[in-house]
């Protein structure tokens, strides 16, 4: 086939994009224009896997039949997770109140494809995880955006719902960026306003001492959607799970894709699930990580730095371009926004991590104070 036929057979095949798909662009990490030593622009957990677990793992590993596929819909690691909640919350669970799959992310997906239809409207706060404004427009829908300011409150939220009829309402509690809580009794409040499904996302829950899972019994479309990429340290294995009434989740499997889960995640999350008592030590050390930073960070007065109940630590203001700057300088990758405000946040890491940004900062303190 001549270059000129190849060329007019690419643009045949785009013309039959979807719409939805022709109007998005794929997710994009930013481009490092330098070495990175450390990297804290990702919230994930500083802790390699503990020992034990790579122990055990690995003897289960050298049981699993790879050559056979998993379970259809990880049934036993669904009853697993439930036992798991069922322990946290000292209530009852059961394995039809649970789905799981590859990360919240997928979990999100398909909440959006059971619910939104073309012209939907999805409703979340705004600063937010993105991925709730993706799907929404993958699938058709519009997305809207509530600033998380003084207005952010239940009179406010009830005049939104009743004008633009949302379909699916999503919190993310703590807040990404901003690692905020969002009140228990304002989501509740909306659950029972609202008859669409509210969703909860608690990828930072772990780290905070408010959840809304006890609160899933009482109210049939409330569910949270939790990951073990954060305080579990599993991000590269990719595993999530929803916790929600029994009603939603069996709607929810008739989009979920058979076999969505790998064997070796299945066989890790088991794992990990067994020694949960090390990621509770583990968490313990982020959060005491976290006030340290805090308190050191928060000296500066020419910056906003947001109480956080999660494992980063979020700080608007025109110094941090320069911050971020140097701490790139000394190869400490972070995660900024290019908002009205310019922002940053900072994953909480090791000790030695979390050291070298404030070492980081105190360079930057100083060099202010010789302009």
């Amino acid at each position: 086939m001549s270059p000129i036929k190849q060329n007019e057979k690419i643009i045949q095949l785009k013309s039959m994009l979807r719409s939805e798909v022709k109007a998005i662009s794929p997710y994009q990490a930013e481009i490092d224009s330098f070495k990175v030593k450390i990297n804290l622009a990702g919230n994930e957990s500083p802790f390699d896997l503990p020992a034990v677990v790579k122990k055990e793992f690995k003897a289960c590993f050298e049981q699993a039949e790879i050559n056979r596929y998993p379970d259809i819909y990880s049934e036993k690691l669904q009853q697993k997770m439930a036992a798991y909640l069922s322990e946290e919350l000292k209530q009852k669970v059961t394995a039809d109140q649970v789905i799981v799959g590859n990360g919240s992310d997928n979990i999100l997906d398909i909440l959006i494809r059971a619910f939104v239809n073309p012209g939907d409207k999805v409703l979340a706060q705004a600063p937010t995880f993105s991925m709730y404004k993706y799907f929404t427009e993958l699938s058709g829908g519009e997305y809207l955006a509530v600033p998380l300011n003084e207005n952010f409150n239940y009179q406010s939220l009830q005049k939104i719902i009743n004008q633009e009829k949302p379909k699916i309402i999503f919190f993310c509690s703590p807040n990404n960026p901003t690692g905020q809580p969002i009140a228990r009794e304002l989501i509740l409040k909306i659950a029972e306003l609202f008859t669409g499904p509210v969703i909860v996302d608690e990828a930072y829950a772990d780290f905070s001492e408010l959840n809304l899972l006890s609160d899933i019994k009482t109210h049939p479309n409330l569910a949270v959607t939790r990951t073990f990429s954060k305080a579990f340290g599993l991000a590269g294995i990719r595993f999530g799970y929803l916790y929600g009434n029994n009603a939603l989740v069996e709607e929810l499997k008739k989009v979920l894709v058979p076999y969505n889960l790998n064997s070796l995640t299945d066989l890790l999350v088991s794992v990990m699930l067994d020694n949960i008592e090390i990621i509770k030590q583990r968490v313990a050390v982020i959060k005491e990580q976290r006030q340290l930073m805090y308190q050191q960070l928060n000296s500066y007065q020419k910056w906003r730095l947001y109480p956080s109940m999660a494992n980063f630590l979020y700080i608007e203001g025109q110094k941090t371009t320069i911050f971020k700057k140097l701490l790139n300088q000394h190869g400490i990758k972070i995660r900024s926004y290019n908002s009205e405000t310019p922002a940053i946040r900072i994953t909480i890491g090791s000790a030695a991590e979390n050291e070298a940004v404030l070492n980081v900062f105190a360079e930057f303190k100083q060099l202010e104070q010789e302009e």
